[in-house]
C-alpha cells in the first residue's frame, strides 16, 4: 500500500533535518527545513498520472519528488532508463523505497538541455547526416517493419549493379556507383545478398536476387 511507503520517507527525511507531514491538502508528504519545501508524491506503481500530479506539485514546492517501491522498477524495468530521463527532464526527484531504506535515484535538479545536447553530438551529427543522406523518401512515420536506410539504399545499388553485370570487383562497383565503403558492404554481408564468387568478384545469392526484386516492386 502506498501507506507502507510514508514511514520511510518520513524517517530519510527527518534524518535530513526536515519536518516532516503527510497528507497536506492534496500532498502526500510535505517536508519543510527553514525556508526550503519538498512535496512527495507516493505510488505503488509508475503511471502517467503520477507524473502530472509531480508537475502540480511544482507549483507549490521548491522540490518535487516522487517515491515508489523498488518492486515498480523490476516491473518496469525495460523502459527505467526512459522514466528516469523524463524525470530529469521535468526536474522532478526519484526516491526508492526498499522495506525501511530509502534511496535517492534521481535528483529533483534543472535540465540542461544545451548540455545534453553537447554530449550526444555524435548522435545529432548522425542523425542529420543519415537524413542529408538517405535518398528515398519512401519511410511511412509511425510504420513498423523494415525501413529504408542509408546502408538499405547502398546494399540495393550495388546490388542493382550486380545483377546488370555479374563478377564486378568491389573496387568497379565503387568506381561505378561512388559508394566509398562498397568493399565493406560486400564483405560483411549483412543481409546475406552476396556471394564472392572468386577473388575480388562478386554475384547475388538467390536471396539477393528475390530481395532486390521485392524493393523494385515497392517503387512502381
Amino acid at each position: 500500500m502506498e501507506t507502507e511507503l510514508y514511514i520511510p520517507i518520513k524517517n530519510y527525511l527527518e534524518s535530513q533535518g526536515f519536518q516532516v507531514k503527510g497528507e497536506i491538502e492534496s500532498i502526500d508528504v510535505f517536508a519543510i527545513k527553514e525556508d526550503y519545501t519538498i512535496a512527495i508524491e507516493l505510488k505503488n506503481n509508475i503511471t502517467l498520472k503520477l507524473i502530472y500530479q509531480a508537475i502540480e506539485r511544482q507549483k507549490l514546492a521548491d522540490d518535487v519528488f516522487v517515491a515508489i517501491p523498488k518492486t515498480a522498477l523490476h516491473q518496469h524495468r525495460k523502459n527505467l532508463k526512459h522514466f528516469k530521463m523524463l524525470l530529469r527532464r521535468l526536474g522532478i526527484g526519484l526516491l526508492i523505497v526498499e522495506k525501511s531504506n530509502v534511496i535517492v535515484l534521481n535528483e529533483p535538479v534543472e535540465y540542461n538541455l544545451e548540455l545534453s545536447k553537447k554530449r550526444n553530438i555524435k548522435n545529432c551529427i548522425k542523425l542529420i547526416n543519415n537524413f542529408n543522406n538517405l535518398k528515398s523518401n519512401q519511410n511511412i512515420g509511425g510504420s513498423k517493419g523494415k525501413r529504408m536506410t542509408v546502408y538499405r539504399e547502398k546494399v540495393i545499388v550495388l546490388a542493382t549493379c550486380l545483377m546488370k553485370e555479374p563478377g564486378l570487383s568491389p573496387k568497379e562497383l565503387k568506381k561505378i556507383t561512388g559508394i566509398e565503403n562498397a568493399s565493406s558492404i560486400l564483405q560483411k554481408d549483412y543481409y546475406s545478398w552476396f556471394e564472392r564468387i572468386d577473388r575480388g568478384s562478386y554475384k547475388l545469392t538467390n536471396l539477393g536476387l528475390q530481395a532486390l526484386t521485392e524493393e523494385k516492386e515497392k517503387t512502381k
